[in-house]
């Protein structure tokens, strides 16, 4: 039998993708469900869910992939169910890159939330230039985009010695974007010290917690106050994922 339109109008196809997609859309396959697929492939005389050269494969995984998010924390079996989802329809990791780009973001939420602190490695590409201060250990690096304004408009979340942060607590909090200018994209380094901004050119500043230097965080990034401007940081995963990993990850540095 021919692999042509595997998710087409062939009764017995649909048929079977339909129970494919039931086994999947809660983010676990177990190993009664494969073998449940399997007899009902080889009932119905269809091709496997591996040989469809739509997109439906891709929309299964990243449905199963929905189904872990929307519990709000992704643990290492969760990890393992969405690699024997990736596995049974054969998808590629560049097919699947998004999807797996966010599920491994809230994995590490979950991980900072548990008290599992993140640490870049040295060989890191965002620490190239960048000279750590006695007894500084790099924690996250996110990009951003750069802009620079003399607006504050909401002031955002003071980080300071002792920060706070509650889950959600950057929703109310909205970067001053109108009118600002564009000067490049960036990557913001947060260590257990310093909120570190690097540069497209290599060019290094720093804001130290507890220092002279003010920063704030917000929903779409931070806010650095200059002598003179802001400079606005806003991350370019453009994810509330992020700003939860930031806002985490800041209250754990800051209280040491």
């Amino acid at each position: 039998m021919g692999i042509k339109d595997w998710f087409g109008g062939d009764k017995k196809k649909a048929a079977y993708r339909d129970k494919v997609k039931e086994a999947v859309s809660d983010g676990k396959l177990s190993s009664t469900d494969i073998h449940d697929l399997q007899q009902l492939r080889d009932q119905l005389d269809v091709t496997d869910a591996a040989e469809d050269k739509t997109s439906l494969r891709r929309e299964l995984y990243e449905e199963a992939a929905d189904a872990k998010r929307s519990e709000g924390k992704i643990t290492q079996t969760s990890i393992l169910d969405l690699n024997k989802i990736q596995k049974f329809l054969a998808l590629r990791d560049d097919q699947v890159n998004d999807a797996k780009v966010e599920i491994n973001r809230l994995r590490m939420l979950t991980e900072i939330r548990k008290g599992n602190i993140p640490v870049v490695p040295p060989t890191h590409a965002a620490l190239r230039g960048v000279k750590m201060e006695p007894d500084e250990v790099p924690h996250y690096t996110v990009q951003v985009q750069m802009f620079q304004t003399s607006r504050v408009g909401d002031d955002g979340m003071p980080i300071e010695p002792g920060f706070k942060y509650a889950e959600g607590a950057t929703r109310s909090h909205f970067l001053p974007e109108e009118g600002a200018k564009p000067v490049g994209d960036g990557t913001v380094i947060i260590t257990n010290q310093r909120l570190v901004i690097k540069t497209e050119s290599g060019k290094v500043a720093a804001v130290k917690f507890g220092g002279d230097g003010q920063a704030f965080l917000y929903n779409e990034g931070l806010r650095v106050k200059g002598t003179m401007s802001q400079t606005l940081l806003k991350f370019k995963s453009g994810a509330d994922d992020t700003a939860e990993i930031v806002g985490e990850l800041l209250a754990h540095v800051t209280a040491r």
